[in-house]
């Protein structure tokens, strides 16, 4: 089913099931969606959001598991509380590009499972994203830079893959990761993980 490009912009949405919805290039922009499931159990399928505005659109208390959200615009995006295992964030955008050299990101990802999703090639440098469950994720290419990510889990995750430079670390399980051989400049880690 294909969702008009402006159908939700800027609305609240509530319990609402969302099932093999397409909304690619739909402008979303403020649109805030709580408790909604974008996932079809039956079909292991979620929905498509490719190359759709994001910006300061929110999901709240949602099921967003196996959904592509390839190249977004996602500047100010929040995502709590949600289920999105196996969603497809590569090549996502969360910057606000000034210049070709300087911009800056903003994302609030937290207490969210997201097992098996892909971040690869995807920027969220200095947001804030606690409290995840990313095992299994694909980092790739990403950059997390100086973002907290404190509380989180780490299990199967390739910490040289990504730049994890300035981190908050703290209070997470941090899985495979070898200290020696990872790049954690200005990280914040606990004692007891060193």
């Amino acid at each position: 089913l294909r969702i008009g490009a402006d159908q939700y912009t800027g609305q609240k949405v509530v319990d609402q099931q969302f099932h093999k919805c397409d909304f690619s290039g739909a402008d979303l922009t403020g649109t805030e969606f709580i408790n909604c499931s974008f996932y079809d159990a039956d079909s292991r399928a979620g929905c498509r959001f490719n190359g759709a505005t994001l910006k300061e659109a929110s999901f709240r208390s949602c099921d967003i598991s196996m959904c592509h959200f390839n190249f977004i615009k996602a500047l100010g995006l929040e995502i709590s509380e949600c289920r999105a295992q196996g969603a497809d964030f590569s090549n996502a955008s969360f910057m606000n590009q000034i210049t070709t050299r300087s911009g800056f990101c903003s994302a609030f990802i937290k207490k969210s499972n997201l097992r098996y999703a892909n971040f690869s090639r995807v920027t969220l440098e200095k947001c804030e994203l606690w409290e995840n469950r990313w095992d299994g994720a694909n980092v790739s290419g990403a950059s997390f830079a100086g973002s907290d990510l404190s509380g989180g889990q780490f299990e199967g995750i390739d910490w040289n893959s990504a730049n994890f430079t300035d981190c908050d670390l703290t209070n997470s399980e941090l899985g495979e990761l070898d200290l020696r051989r990872t790049n954690l400049r200005g990280a914040t880690l606990d004692v007891q993980q060193v």
